[in-house]
């Protein structure tokens, strides 16, 4: 996982990790900027939970084979088979989508044997710092399609829940998936999907199941207006399995199509996946498509949909190496009206410099936090602490997740903290890039920036010592495993492994204090 900040996690720091500006009366000043191309690790990705690019992988939960004749060098040891995917695909994901097939199962209780099988797989992603978007699905569009009922899957369900509960901190979403061919609500034997009693049914059970702060996807709008229970309707996101910007059948994700405005208004809270179609090159289905999907386009079309996710595998021989070869340049990004982030096309030295398409739709999926200044006030042992943030990504957060506000002394312990009443979903990134978007546009033309967000708290320090002063944002289940939050900065150190303070275990070091004067 790319730190992305110039500083590797659970070293020494030194001293001074952010500019220090003028002084107002009282304040300590403490500036921040981006990631520079040519800063340390510079062009890799910065590694955050439940957005970027993905893999794919897909097992019979029977025997943790695959059902695909493409994957057949994937192996049940999981961490193994991601080692596969990055190599094979190249860098750039830690999140992968993880198809687990019922089909022996479909009309009985999955036996203990499977389920351990499954949670097998998902301490493989956990070993290798991966997260999944998972589906189950009983038909896999070659065995016979199974007879299987609301209550099989309801079934079902209760009997998986516990395993995601266990898992939770890698998975990163559950898709609705079970009806239908992989899944996607198309073709079941009882057509279950076009019954809206039978959909909220299984939606009410799936929903009940997920974690904390989990979503579910459907891929189909009418299929998600078909649930009656409005209440469930918060946590059902969705996933576009044929992402061709409305140039192929099956990509109902545009202005046109009657579920465009049900899009629009779910993306910006609920979560967002995605995936082009196989390319001729990786399939001879009727569906494969071998025409370059432009990448300033699609992030045009991603950002504007509030999109978080999107798989890396599909149309790998087409478009994915033209993203890669694609030059962009910060002109071409602000005309397109997209998020700039700081410094992101300039050098250290002030050099413009392009990127590629690839690289600018791995780092903006999902949101993208910087610091933008940090302001520090200290009178006796009370630490006053400002800190302005803003998101340069397409979307905003869509996980809870506690907010802490620490000190560091000068062996990298927590020697205070307090968790702040700021909610990091509300950091929005800017207007959408397109105008057929209800509320594109609606700023000054050419200046469409996202609107700066600013937390507010207070320490106790001890009353000797400098101290380090950071945001901490931890995976609220599992505080401990790694899934903290780290910022966008070339000048915000990260201090992995840190110890004091329950629930901290990665921070964002945003400003540094000398000793009381």
């Amino acid at each position: 996982m790319g730190a992305g900040a110039g500083a590797a996690a659970g070293v020494a720091l030194g001293w001074g990790g952010g500019v220090a500006g003028a002084e107002s009366p009282g304040w300590r000043h403490h500036r921040h900027r981006g990631i520079r191309p040519d800063d340390p690790r510079g062009r890799e990705p910065v590694a955050n939970p439940r957005r970027g690019f993905r893999y794919e992988m897909s097992y019979n939960a029977a025997d943790l084979t695959s059902p695909w004749p493409n994957e057949q060098d994937h192996s049940p040891d999981a961490a193994g088979t991601l080692g596969l995917l990055e190599r094979k695909y190249g860098p750039g994901a830690n999140l992968t989508q993880l198809y687990f097939y019922l089909w022996e199962y479909a009309t009985e209780e999955l036996p203990p044997g499977a389920l351990a099988r499954i949670e097998s797989v998902l301490g493989g992603l956990r070993t290798k710092g991966y997260a999944a978007v998972l589906r189950f699905a009983y038909d896999d569009g070659v065995r016979e399609a199974r007879r299987y009922t609301v209550q099989d899957i309801q079934r079902h369900i209760a009997q998986l829940a516990p395993v995601v509960a266990r898992n939770s901190d890698v998975v990163a979403v559950w898709q609705a998936g079970f009806l239908g061919t992989w899944g996607e609500w198309h073709g079941s034997h009882h057509g279950h999907e076009n019954h809206p009693e039978a959909v909220t049914a299984v939606m009410s059970s799936l929903v009940e199941a997920l974690p904390r702060g989990t979503h579910t996807q459907v891929r189909y709008a009418e299929k998600r207006d078909m649930i009656t229970d409005r209440g469930l309707l918060d946590r059902v996101g969705f996933h576009n399995d044929y992402v061709t910007l409305g140039e192929g059948e099956w990509d109902y994700y545009v202005p046109d199509n009657p579920g465009w405005p049900r899009y629009l208004d779910v993306g910006p809270t609920a979560a967002m996946d995605g995936e082009m179609p196989w390319d001729k090159g990786q399939s001879e289905d009727p569906y494969a498509w071998s025409t370059v999907i432009p990448g300033l386009a699609a992030a045009r079309r991603l950002q504007t949909l509030r999109w978080d996710t999107l798989s890396l595998v599909h149309n790998a021989t087409v478009t994915v190496p033209a993203w890669k070869r694609a030059a962009l340049t910060e002109r071409e990004v602000r005309e397109a009206r997209l998020p700039v982030s700081d410094g992101y096309f300039r050098t250290r030295g002030g050099h413009r410099v392009a990127r590629t398409q690839f690289e600018y739709l791995r780092d903006h999926l999902g949101y993208r936090i910087e610091v933008l200044e940090a302001r520090t006030a200290r009178t006796g042992r009370r630490l006053d602490v400002e800190v302005d943030v803003v998101n340069r990504g397409f979307a905003a957060p869509k996980e809870p997740r506690p907010l802490l506000l620490v000190a560091l002394d000068e062996a990298g312990r927590t020697v205070a903290g307090t968790r702040l009443a700021a909610d990091w979903p509300h950091w929005l990134p800017q207007e959408r890039a397109e105008a057929t978007a209800e509320g594109a546009g609606t700023r000054a033309a050419g200046r469409p920036g996202p609107r700066p967000s600013t937390v507010r708290g207070t320490l106790e320090l001890p009353v000797h010592g400098r101290f380090r002063v950071g945001l901490a944002l931890p995976d609220p289940g599992f505080p401990g495993r790694g899934r903290a939050v780290r910022f966008a900065n070339a000048t915000v150190p990260w201090v992995g492994g840190v110890d004091g303070v329950d629930g901290v275990d990665g921070v964002n070091v945003v400003a540094e204090h000398p000793p009381e004067r």
